[in-house]
């Protein structure tokens, strides 16, 4: 039998901003992204890379002219925070930048032989952890989780 207290308390549904325990899927998703981001930087810390670095080379190793504010865009990063880290990666020797030829207003930034090298020299061992962190998942449930994140990414939008 239910006591007075058990019928009268509320319940909470997953659509409730008070729905925080570990059923949330933002709560997971920060749990997750944690310890992701905890065994990345264990992995690249040797190479002289942290996460948001790893992110810039990634970027850039698709060849395209990009900016900073395009990169800080992708990377869900301030553009003022995402200048330091391109300056420190400029002073480092892993990127260069110019000013873009469509928009003086703009900076591009460039991967150097140096930022590939470092990127290939990890990239084994990050793809390791990649596929470390999806398995069990069949192809169609990896989709669906990039669907799915793509979808809630959109909706916080502003």
């Amino acid at each position: 039998m239910q006591s007075t207290t058990d019928r009268t308390k509320p319940r909470i549904r997953a659509e409730d901003s008070r729905y925080l325990n570990n059923r949330s899927p933002f709560f997971q998703n920060v749990r997750m992204l944690a310890r992701y981001s905890a065994r990345m930087n264990a992995i690249l810390k040797p190479a002289g890379l942290d996460v948001p670095k790893w992110r810039v080379l990634m970027l850039l190793a698709e060849e395209r002219p990009i900016t900073i504010s395009q990169i800080a865009d992708e990377a869900v990063v301030n553009i003022s925070t995402m200048a330091k880290i391109i300056n420190r990666m400029v002073d480092e020797g892993l990127v260069t930048t110019q000013t873009s030829s469509s928009d003086a207003r703009s900076s591009e930034v460039f991967i150097t032989t140096a930022g590939r090298q470092v990127l290939e020299a990890v990239r084994e061992k990050v793809n390791y952890l990649f596929k470390e962190a999806l398995r069990g998942l069949t192809r169609s449930e990896i989709q669906l989780l990039n669907t799915l994140s793509v979808k809630i990414y959109d909706n916080l939008s502003p």
